[in-house]
């Protein structure tokens, strides 16, 4: 009979712990596999833990496991860490070394770096491994507390369902634990959610000739079976997919955040063209969505923006509740594509800005007749109104803040070079309004000019008070090219969008007129004027809300409108034209 080798149960085990340790320490890490499970960015006032800031690590791991080497990114400081060991689906956290006899009693396995310096407003943690490969990365945030109360201090931010790591803020919230946190243990906060959306392409640019950018509205799966077989193909819009295509060499990732792709070209874009970027191959989400073949999006070599080439064309200063919720919206009125990391977004100033920001440091194209709302909280604008074009929303979290009542915007290059600049008022609103408070002003006319306080107006209560990232609720019809002209002919001045003014035109064949502009009502009478001698260049518009001259409403009837115009040259005329108001 052959011998048998007979171990203990806690030989077995130790024997067991060793060899997963090894295993670990032997392998290459995957991403995910340990994660930022917790941050006490704010730990005072102290609810019941001590006044000390932690970052906890969970390994998600369902063996123990040692790590050596790793460090971790706060901010634009790299701490390097300690050798760390991880029980079975164990716990880290990380303090400054100052702190231990203050903390080690609420775990087992407290970690020391030399100092920890969390930013209480939020910053961007990435936890590398010894590679220098990201493991996982969290950009928090203040406002990820939801409860207004806990963002003054004292409780942590957990991860609330780490089966979605690469979730962002709605994957975190405050702590639930009466202790303000829950260091070393499993999260209070922690439930289940789920993730039924696939990935949607966002917005593009290029990184140079070679290299073209695309983002996405969450991060992918790195286990994606087509991630790194070049699953797009670029051809020239409105030619077949298998025409003139430009190959696509190599797609890598981008760290840290993993929500775009770098697509290297076989060769350059060529300028004046219109591309589709289309999906021919499988992407999925780190929730294994998957998102469909057949996905497009549109790309191009940008133009240099110049003065007029953008315009401002809706500004929401005054946000709901005092809610940190302004959106300055762009439109691009030239037939140039232009990249958002070629402008800046401004405040104050009369040359140039007091302060200015990129509009998008990442990048992102925008095309001819294309809008772009700048959000200071993107999620916030698209709860509060009607957004049909989400994808024309950008989230600009350093979005200069706006004063409610008159402020200056400002859009300029690079070089602070201006390409639009709307110096605003409370006046320019709809004055029978009862507050302005979560009322957006809304441009009339792109051709007309920025700072003519009649080219701007409230946005229609019939859409939400806001239009962001589409056309306006209020616009201006357009000119039918005579003398004098009038649109509509019938007005309902009660701000519900619809024909609430009408719009006087005038065409001269020269330069250097008179205007006189005056409204009679079905008696002769005259109620309003609009223009009294003003200067005239060849052309001249003014806008009526049915309002006379003291500001008052006029009743529904009939109106008489004549212009009296003259110039140095002894030409002179007079023409009439009849407007109604149909109702208020």
């Amino acid at each position: 009979m052959k011998n048998k080798l007979l171990l203990s149960p806690t030989l077995l085990l130790c024997l067991l712990t060793y060899c997963s340790i090894v295993f670990c320490q032997s392998r290459v890490p995957d991403r995910y596999d340990i994660v930022i499970s917790e941050i006490m960015a704010d730990p005072t006032p102290t609810v019941g833990l001590p006044a000390v800031e932690y970052v906890e690590l969970h390994s998600r791991l369902p063996v123990p496991c040692r790590i050596d080497g790793w460090k971790l990114k706060i901010g634009n400081t790299m701490k390097v860490l300690p050798s760390m060991e991880f029980d079975s689906a164990g716990y880290a956290i990380l303090i400054a070394y100052k702190y231990l006899e203050d903390f080690i009693e609420y775990s087992a396995h407290v970690y020391t770096l030399s100092s920890l310096s969390l930013t209480d407003g939020g910053q961007t943690l990435v936890l590398y491994n010894a590679a220098d490969q990201v493991i996982h990365s969290v950009s928090y945030r203040q406002k990820w507390h939801t409860e207004s109360i806990k963002q003054e201090g004292g409780w942590s931010l957990e991860m609330l369902d780490e089966s979605l790591p690469c979730w962002g803020e709605e994957n975190w919230n405050s702590s639930t634990s009466p202790y303000g946190g829950t260091p070393g243990f499993p999260n209070a906060a922690s439930t289940d959610l789920y993730d039924h959306d696939p990935p949607v392409l966002e917005r593009v640019t290029l990184i140079n000739d070679h290299t073209l950018r695309i983002f996405f509205s969450e991060p992918l799966s790195p286990q994606t079976a087509d991630l790194f077989s070049s699953p797009f193909v670029i051809y020239p819009s409105g030619t077949p997919s298998d025409s003139l295509a430009i190959t696509v060499e190599e797609v890598l990732e981008v760290p840290y955040m993993f929500t775009a792709l770098d697509l290297r070209l076989s060769h350059p874009l060529a300028e004046g063209v219109e591309y589709t970027v289309e999906l021919t191959g499988k992407l999925c989400d780190c929730a294994g969505n998957e998102m469909p073949i057949g996905r497009t999006i549109r790309c191009g070599v940008p133009d240099k923006p110049e003065q007029g080439d953008l315009v401002i064309n809706e500004v929401l200063s005054h946000p709901f509740d005092k809610e940190d919720a302004d959106f300055i919206e762009i439109f691009n009125k030239s037939s140039k594509i232009i990249d958002l990391k070629h402008v800046k977004i401004g405040s104050g100033g009369d040359t140039i800005p007091l302060k200015a920001v990129w509009a998008s440091s990442s990048g992102g194209q925008l095309f001819p007749n294309g809008y772009c709302a700048l959000c200071k909280n993107k999620k916030l604008t698209m709860g509060r109104y009607l957004v049909p074009e989400p994808l024309n929303l950008l989230q600009c979290d350093s979005l200069p803040a706006y004063n409610n009542d008159e402020g200056v915007v400002f859009l300029t290059d690079k070089s602070l070079q201006t390409i639009d600049r709307l110096q605003y008022t409370e006046d320019m609103h709809y004055e029978k309004l009862l507050t302005t408070e979560g009322v957006s002003l809304e441009r009339l006319s792109p051709l007309r000019p920025t700072q003519d306080p009649g080219n701007w107006h409230s946005a229609a209560s019939s859409a939400g008070f806001a239009t962001p990232g589409y056309a306006n609720s209020q616009q201006l019809p357009d000119g039918d090219g005579t003398a004098f002209s009038i649109a509509p002919e019938v007005i309902s001045p009660d701000n519900d969008g619809f024909e609430d003014f009408a719009e006087f035109s005038l065409c001269f064949p020269e330069p250097g007129n008179r205007l006189t502009l005056r409204i009679f009502d079905a008696s002769g009478h005259p109620v309003s004027i609009l223009a009294n001698n003003v200067l005239c260049g060849t052309e001249a518009c003014f806008r009526w809300e049915g309002l006379d001259n003291d500001r008052n409403r006029l009743p529904s009837g009939m109106y008489v409108v004549i212009a009296q115009y003259w110039n140095v040259q002894g030409k002179s005329g007079r023409k009439k034209k009849v407007v109604s108001i149909a109702g208020w």
